[in-house]
């Protein structure tokens, strides 16, 4: 980046800085105000620049109850809503005690305020199990905005908001994506009060995916170097969206650690996943799976020629993350790392005896084993350590116990994985899934499984949406354990974009890691 850039950069982020805490111009700005530009930057993508900042604004939007002095309007009490609690502030659902009638339903006036709806809609995603206003909300919102595509005189571009929303809510989707979705079509909201904003928002994007291009590249040569793709060439090769994943988890420049830790990790995922469910044999299986459990580099001894290499690449990427963290951080890994290796393993291990017998486990009992098969609790071990949370007695006690939080984001990811490659698996012989195990147990038709799944996700959403609560990880870490589940969303909406790539993974490629924004 040449000086008068940086500069320039340097410059916008303070336009945005006195914006956000002084006003713009001669305006001061209220509460309302704030709380929407604090929403702009989130759907921008630079409020990692002003953190500080934003949680001092929403600390006394809490403190002094900014509820009661909000506009009674719905925009305005369902933004506060979702704002406070995203930021792990536990407000109350009867903000919006005021738009129900006597009867607990919410009064049918709502429905002509489309701006306040979709609002309501966004935050009726971040309810809480049990919370039955917040299931009436989303209820009848996506229902009457499912209605407004033919109304005339509603404006385009809150058209264009309220399709996006429907296609997948705020509160699932993956930040970088989205980020992406707004400068480039959606940007006119901003160009008005704040261009500063938006200026500042397509430069730090383009930085930002500089940053990511380089370290693509470095990645790029450590896969080439390791070789291990052309000594395993059964195995799936996907560096690419391995990268697309953890930038998924964590897209800022400061989390470049944690993205090279990662792409790394998954990677290794892949190219085991795919031994399991395709390669070797049930004997084989148990050896690598015991050699993994031994942690010793002569357990190699008694495995195949192939599995010898696999074996050696992960027992020495692993030890070298943890004399990372240990000269870095003056803690061990190890024995956190390879327990997530042994639980990942043994569970891959059980499906594979499923397969080969043609074993059809009842739901409750595939879920019990998928949600650790899935990868996420392996791959949230690494990102404690690799994302710079605090290492606490009380976090690590969180991390090995299997926290809710962890298996609520790992079992939205393995159902959303279900739904999206059941089909394709079950023609080749795999491991039954989720929709399969459902329809076995209870005679339902497939589209009555995939809707059963569909509930459960959407209620562990809600489980998850509480257990940010209770929970000793740091912010940055919850907010890659959720982001997991966001990337699942990303890449199986449409089908198994991981495995197969398409149209839909070439454009998502170019728009996060080629094209700039001009």
């Amino acid at each position: 980046m040449i000086e008068s850039d940086r500069k320039h950069i340097e410059k916008l982020n303070e336009d945005v800085r006195e914006a956000l805490l002084f006003g713009n111009g001669d305006e001061t700005l209220g509460t309302l105000e704030k709380l929407e530009l604090i929403d702009a930057l989130q759907r921008l993508g630079i409020d990692y620049h002003f953190k500080n900042e934003i949680e001092r604004i929403l600390h006394d939007a809490f403190e002094n109850k900014a509820n009661f002095v909000l506009d009674n309007d719905l925009h305005s009490k369902a933004l506060y809503f979702r704002l406070l609690r995203q930021h792990g502030y536990e407000v109350s659902h009867d903000v919006f005690n005021d738009f129900m009638d006597e009867r607990g339903n919410f009064k049918d006036g709502i429905c002509i305020d489309v701006k306040g709806m979709l609002s309501l809609y966004d935050a009726s995603h971040l309810g809480f199990e049990g919370e039955d206003t917040m299931y009436k909300a989303m209820a009848i919102t996506t229902k009457k905005l499912k209605l407004i595509d033919d109304d005339e005189n509603i404006e385009q571009s809150l058209k264009e908001e309220v399709s996006h929303a429907l296609e997948l809510p705020l509160h699932w989707r993956m930040a970088r994506l989205d980020v992406r979705w707004h400068i480039d079509v959606h940007n006119i909201k901003y160009m008005a009060k704040y261009p500063s904003l938006l200026e500042f928002a397509k430069f730090d994007f383009n930085m930002v995916q500089e940053i990511h291009q380089k370290e693509l590249a470095h990645m790029s040569r450590w896969w080439e170097n390791l070789g291990l793709s052309k000594k395993l060439s059964f195995a799936r090769d996907r560096l690419v969206e391995s990268f697309l994943w953890c930038i998924g988890l964590a897209y800022e420049p400061q989390l470049e650690h944690c993205r090279t830790y990662l792409t790394k990790i998954g990677n290794l995922i892949f190219i085991i996943d795919d031994i399991y469910d395709i390669y070797g044999s049930i004997d084989e299986l148990e050896l690598f799976t015991s050699a993994v459990e031994r942690w010793e580099i002569n357990a190699i001894e008694v495995l195949p020629d192939y599995m010898k290499i696999c074996f050696l690449v992960l027992y020495n990427t692993i030890n070298e993350m943890v004399y990372t963290t240990l000269k870095e951080r003056g803690y061990s890994a190890l024995q956190h790392l390879k327990k997530a290796w042994e639980n990942f393993c043994q569970s891959m291990l059980v499906e594979a005896k499923w397969s080969k017998k043609n074993y059809m486990p009842t739901l409750e009992e595939y879920l019990a084993n998928a949600w650790i098969s899935s990868s996420t609790p392996l791959v949230h071990v690494h990102a404690f350590f690799a994302s710079k949370q605090n290492i606490t007695a009380e976090a690590l006690d969180s991390l090995n116990s299997d926290s809710d939080l962890v298996y609520y984001s790992s079992m939205i990811f393995r159902l959303c994985n279900d739904l999206a490659t059941s089909s394709a698996e079950q023609e080749r012989g795999d491991v039954p899934s989720a929709i399969q195990c459902y329809m076995c147990e209870t005679n339902a038709t497939e589209k009555v499984a995939r809707e059963k799944i569909r509930d459960i996700i959407k209620e562990t959403w809600r489980k998850m949406n509480k257990s940010v609560f209770d929970t000793p990880f740091s912010p940055s870490f919850v907010n890659i354990i959720e982001n997991h589940a966001r990337n699942a969303y990303c890449f199986y909406q449409h089908g198994d974009g991981i495995s197969v790539q398409d149209h839909v993974g070439k454009k998502r490629v170019l728009a996060l890691l080629v094209k700039p924004i001009v």
